[in-house]
């Protein structure tokens, strides 16, 4: 009785020429979305050997030259007794310019070109613009954040009131922070510290001076 069981529950083979249907691996990770375990450690050999290492590195025919790319911090520069920012950054309510100077910054990031600007005026008057075009690597945080360094480096020669406007609420935040490891942060930071003449605020939109952004490509 066993053995009658035991054959009469038996799987039949399967007839010659049949074969199960696999897929590979990879295949299935690119069809899912999921970044192949060899290429990603490619990647990450890459990523350390430009960042952390600070060595040109290539992959895929592209050139990573770590002279593009911000070199990260580890720790937080300024202790909370000197930190004092309150009162020039503004991130609530976008804030109305001033008599005399004002500037406006800008990032943008079109068509892979990455650009940063700003431009300085007093009433309709342009009094001096700077812009740079980027690497094509470097996003629109990183650029907006340059424009609002630069203009206030720019701001820090003067003796005058002078409001920076941007857009860029993630920009402004990241300048108010004391936790942030940006070394371009840190920079801007340092600058506003030393200088009593410069205020930060939001901007809702730069309108009036969009050409300056198209020069910029």
């Amino acid at each position: 009785m066993y053995t009658t069981f035991i054959k009469t529950h038996t799987v039949p083979a399967y007839p010659k020429g049949w074969a199960y249907s696999t897929t590979p691996t990879a295949a299935l990770q690119v069809t899912e979305g999921i970044i192949p375990l060899h290429i990603k450690a490619e990647q990450e050999a890459v990523y350390i050997r430009t960042a952390r290492l600070r060595k040109t590195s290539n992959y895929n025919d592209i050139n990573f030259n770590p002279n593009n790319y911000e070199d990260g911090t580890t720790s937080t520069k300024f202790h909370p007794a000197i930190f004092q920012l309150e009162g020039k950054i503004f991130l609530k309510k976008q804030f109305f310019p001033v008599p005399g100077l004002n500037i406006y910054t800008d990032g943008s990031k079109i068509e892979e070109k990455t650009g940063s600007a700003f431009c300085v005026k007093e009433e309709d008057i342009t009094k001096y613009e700077w812009m740079v075009q980027l690497s094509p690597f470097n996003t629109v945080f990183q650029a907006e954040l340059l424009a609002v360094k630069e203009a206030c480096l720019w701001a820090s020669k003067t003796n005058q009131q002078i409001k920076v406007w941007s857009d860029s609420e993630s920009s402004l935040h990241s300048i108010a922070s004391i936790d942030t490891k940006s070394p371009t942060t840190q920079q801007t930071q340092e600058i506003l510290l030393k200088s009593t003449n410069i205020k930060l605020g939001w901007i809702k939109a730069h309108v009036g001076y969009r050409v300056m952004k198209r020069r910029t490509y």
